[in-house]
């Protein structure tokens, strides 16, 4: 066998190793994610898409029996009402936004508009909706 040969099976070995170790590390975490979880996990804002020229007017942690959410203070861009808003978001009356792949969790996100602002209420633990 010629030294190529080897040190090509080496090279492929130390590559199939390293992903490997890279594919358990992030099973690890995703399992820890969902096993660990408690009912004071909430979601970022930033995991919240919001169209050009809205803006994050608050946010703040509120917990109850049961769980804890962000409560996410809006403003609309000029020219659009906290309804138009929510509904260019897609959360009326709730929108429910795919994890990604460091945080696979589903974010559900329920909208109510408050005057001029809309607020949004972010969280890991809602049930789906249903009229």
């Amino acid at each position: 066998m010629s030294t190529s040969g080897v040190k090509r099976r080496a090279i492929a070995r130390a590559v199939v190793g390293v992903v490997l170790v890279i594919a358990l590390a992030y099973g690890v975490r995703v399992a820890w994610l969902f096993t660990a979880a408690t009912e004071g996990d909430v979601p970022t804002s930033s995991a919240v898409p919001l169209p050009t020229g809205a803006t994050f007017v608050s946010e703040e942690k509120a917990c109850a029996s049961g769980g804890c959410w962000m409560v996410l203070r809006v403003e609309p861009p000029e020219g659009q009402s906290a309804d138009e808003l929510a509904a260019a978001l897609g959360a009326t009356p709730q929108l429910q936004i795919a994890g990604n792949f460091l945080d696979p969790r589903t974010i559900n996100v329920q909208a109510e508009p408050d005057g001029p602002v809309l607020e949004l209420r972010i969280d890991y633990w809602s049930q789906k909706w249903v009229p």
